[in-house]
């Protein structure tokens, strides 16, 4: 029959082909374009706030003025502490006049360096991405640069940091000049000089070398040229500069050799900053304050980067101390011990709150661990038997933070220091060096991308114990000021718990002929939940449901609660949420509000993501610790803009009216900041507009973080995810559970999760003990196997079915011991021996563990691996 088919009949076929094609084309335009609306309308319904404008305390009115030659004077007395200023070395000092402890900001036994006798160091960065610092005592106080005032309570010094010398070298040493200018210029000057005795032969050989290290002879061109590439040593620098000013070559001398070979000379004005810092007496703690939008400069070629604050506050000599202990908020919380300086390890600087995490995004983590409180401390006792110690906490401005340790050592030959410090620094600039051609390339071309001066009122509150202290007092001492900071009332509860994480709804990917497309599978189910909850009926449990709202646990933007489809009907939600309500568990649903992967619900990645320093919104994606990449192949994950927070989250309040139970993935220890280069939103901005969400939360619903920061606190019922463990760190002495003991009372906190640890369960159960930690668990009611080559493989063990046994005897033990403790109130805790800690209760009664994977005697008493003893209440 085909054959019968004249060519008018297939041209007209043809044509009503392509027709029906343009037809089909237009209608699957129209279905996108429907379906993009919604997209659009949300989009547009997500309101953005002005970027918030930091609230300056501004400084202290000035009561008068101290002379620089006035000697010790008292500024201020507060509960039975004095404090006291020398105006010539600006040494800060406080007396206890009961114990007559004293702590002094400076320290010079002859020995020192000029940091030992600075109040402050500054470090400053120029436009050419050098970076340059500078400490108080030499670019200020023995120059007589500074301005005393007296405000109340203290005192307020103003540095006036001035380069008096250039340390340039570009400035005084040419990079190329003739082999004849070399030779006439420098080296037979030098024999000159040493013939007129004007330089010691052992000069002449210093300055020698020095040129020989330096330059390197090129016959084809007739010249020397400086042969680093990079900055030479800052000796090597010195000694060149001062080998310049010795063989009289001047600037007019460099710049004519210079412009033979066609290199330009710039001479840099000098740089200069005027930093304002105060300090006072508040119910007998000494408080430093450095406002950052007081600091002037000369020179706009120049930015203050970082501020290091009374680095020398407190320290321990080590001729002097033998026993004592410096206390870092790292993970859980870890002890160095003093003295003990080790040369193959670098000095111990970490940021607080993780806070160069965006420009250490791309690298594999240098720490297991982060630090989570702004804290740190030493305390130790002086050859005479004199003990003491001190308690540094940041108040505002620990999201630029860091905390350094500095371990001293009686022998100094091998590099080390005779002293020991733990102190804080502080990034009044953030910046990063940028690849420009990708953070995984092999090109090493970079950018300086920075944030400018952020303005902030960077306060450290030092409290001082003039008496033999340990760090449970330190942790003790951190607790109540939080009580009193944020008008707490601490809470104890002695009935045992365990905390589920459930997994909901997943996205798994699926094929189509060989097509990939994404599709949401729940691994548990709202029945299933409450078959599992019916189970439980024996065990007291806090849920939280993970996977349930916004798409899962790919989740869209949260500015909405919409329940995900796969975990059953509304009815069958509210028949779970009924069966919380009657028994004696709490079901939290959990989201992400910063978090999210899943774009189709109206978030555009190019105005509504958090930008990175390569001004590009960030992409997240699994960390691949094999080769220490993201892995380029996994999901792309988002942050939202900071300035889509707060409307973000009243939509949210607004969906989630029915729930009143909240737990949150991200807002919890989320570093947040922007750095698009057309709207940096810094850090101390996105900080408020954090607290200020989280305020809004709390008052409408009972909230639960994950591994939250310290500052989350005030705000939460329960922390999850809360290790027990320090980064471990070469030098460090041990870990301890600082952060349990500060926590105890204010929130309840879990354990890791049991289940996906290498540890055996009985670890965790120590710590249940121990601190009073609610052991967790992350459970599915479906199989497992479905998840192993998925994004989710990290979920290898949490089918409840086969975990069900080990969650019930763990709770069952656990129960056991609580009721033979009888409180969670912990009111001492002491190391024992390395790995073996003893906890006191309110209720009398005491623990020891053993965190040894062997036994231990203690006390007469043997305790095997991983084993504990409970001391029941007299």
């Amino acid at each position: 029959m085909l054959k019968n088919i004249n060519l008018a009949s297939v041209v007209r076929i043809k044509a009503i082909g392509r027709r029906e094609l343009a037809l089909a084309v237009l209608a699957v335009l129209i279905v996108a374009a429907l379906s993009f609306l919604p997209s659009v309308i949300k989009h547009y319904g997500i309101a953005r706030q002005p970027l918030p404008e930091y609230n300056r305390e501004g400084v202290s009115a000035q009561t008068g003025k101290l002379d620089p030659k006035a000697g010790t004077v008292l500024l201020s007395s507060s509960e039975g502490k004095e404090l006291y200023l020398d105006t010539g070395t600006l040494n800060l000092k406080v007396v206890d006049t009961s114990s007559g402890a004293v702590w002094n900001s400076l320290f010079d036994d002859g020995k020192s360096g000029d940091v030992e006798k600075s109040p402050i160091v500054i470090r400053f960065l120029g436009e050419d991405s050098a970076m340059h610092e500078w400490d108080a005592y030499r670019y200020a106080i023995q120059n007589g640069r500074y301005t005393l005032n007296r405000i109340e309570n203290g005192v307020q010094i103003v540095f006036d940091f001035f380069e008096t010398e250039s340390y340039r070298l570009e400035e005084y040493m040419p990079a190329k000049i003739s082999i004849e200018s070399y030779e006439t210029l420098f080296l037979k000057k030098l024999e000159e000089l040493a013939a007129q005795g004007n330089l010691t032969a052992a000069q002449v050989k210093k300055y020698e070398e020095a040129l020989s290290i330096a330059y390197q002879r090129d016959e084809d061109n007739g010249l020397y040229f400086f042969k680093f590439s990079g900055l030479p040593p800052l000796s090597l620098v010195k000694d060149l500069i001062q080998f310049s000013k010795d063989v009289g070559y001047t600037t007019d001398m460099l710049i004519a050799d210079s412009q033979q070979f066609g290199v330009t000379v710039t001479i840099t004005q000098p740089a200069r900053f005027v930093v304002t810092m105060e300090a006072t007496l508040d119910k007998g703690d000494l408080v430093v304050k450095v406002p950052t939008y007081e600091i002037v400069g000369d020179n706009d070629f120049y930015t203050i980067q970082n501020i290091a604050v009374l680095p020398s506050f407190g320290l321990a000599s080590a001729e002097k101390v033998d026993d004592g202990q410096i206390v870092v908020p790292d993970g859980a919380g870890a002890l160095f011990q003093v003295n003990t300086f080790n040369g193959k390890f670098p000095e111990y600087e970490r940021p607080v709150y993780d806070n160069t995490y965006y420009n250490t995004l791309y690298e594999m983590p240098e720490f297991p661990e982060n630090l989570t409180m702004p804290v740190f401390g030493m305390y130790a006792t002086d050859l005479a038997g004199r003990s003491q110690g001190h308690l540094g906490i940041i108040e505002k401005g620990a999201e630029l933070g860091y905390v350094k340790v500095q371990l001293g050592t009686k022998d100094t030959s091998a590099g080390g220091a005779p002293y020991n410090k733990v102190y804080s620094t502080f990034d009044s600039m953030q910046y990063s060096r940028v690849k420009v051609f990708g953070p995984y390339s092999d090109n090493e071309a970079r950018f300086l991308a920075t944030t400018g001066l952020i303005h902030v009122d960077y306060t450290v509150r030092y409290k001082l114990f003039g008496e033999k202290v340990d760090y449970y007092d330190l942790a003790k001492a951190y607790r109540d000021y939080l009580i009193e900071a944020h008008g707490l009332e601490p809470a104890y509860s002695a009935e045992p718990k365990l905390f589920l994480d459930v997994i909901g709804t997943v996205t798994l990917e699926r094929r189509l002929l060989g097509i990939p497309y994404s599709k949401p599978y729940s691994m548990t189910k709202y029945s299933q939940l409450l078959e599992i909850m019916r189970d439980l009926k024996d065990v007291s449990a806090v849920v939280s449901y993970k996977g349930v709202l916004n798409g899962g646990l790919n989740n869209t933007i949260g500015n909405k609660a919409e329940l995900v489809g796969e975990n059953g009907s509304k009815k069958e939600l509210e028949a779970l949420m009924s069966g919380f309500r009657e028994g004696n568990d709490e079901l939290f649903l959990h989201a992400d509000l910063l978090r999210l992967s899943d774009t189709s619900g109206g978030f555009w990645p190019k105005s509504n993501a958090l930008y990175g320093y390569d001004g590009k919104p960030i992409e997240f994606q699994k960390y691949n610790y094999a080769n220490g990449w993201f892995d380029l192949g996994s999901t792309k994950r988002f942050l939202l803009n900071p300035l889509y927070l707060s409307d973000t989250v009243d939509g949210f309040l607004g969906g989630s009216a029915a729930y009143p139970n909240i737990a949150l993935g991200d807002l919890g220890s989320t570093y947040y900041a922007s750095y698009n280069p057309r709207e940096i939103i810094d850090p101390v901005a996105t900080r408020s507009i954090v607290e200020e969400n989280l305020r809004k939360l709390s008052e409408q619903k009972m909230l639960a973080l994950d591994n939250p920061n310290m500052d989350r606190i005030p705000h939460i019922a329960y922390a999850s995810d809360i290790s027990r463990e320090s980064s471990n760190y070469a030098t460090m002495f041990s870990s301890i559970p600082f952060r349990q003991l500060v926590m105890n009372g204010l929130a309840e906190y879990t354990t890791l999760n049991v289940n996906l640890s290498p540890d055996r369960s009985d670890y965790f159960l120590l710590q249940a003990l121990e601190l009073g930690s609610i052991p967790k668990f992350t459970i599915s009611a479906e199989n497992v196997d479905i998840l192993k080559n998925s994004e989710y493989s990290d979920y290898y063990s949490i089918q409840y079915s086969m975990l069900a046994d080990k969650i019930k005897a763990m709770y069952s033990e656990y129960s056991e011991g609580l009721a033979a403790i009888g409180s969670k109130e912990i009111t001492g805790h002491r190391m024992l021996a390395a790995g073996v800690f003893e906890t006191t209760y309110a209720s009398g009664a005491s623990v020891i563990v053993n965190y040894n994977k062997y036994p231990v005697a203690i006390s007469g008493t043997n305790l095997e691996a991983l084993g504990y003893l409970i001391k029941p209440k007299t």
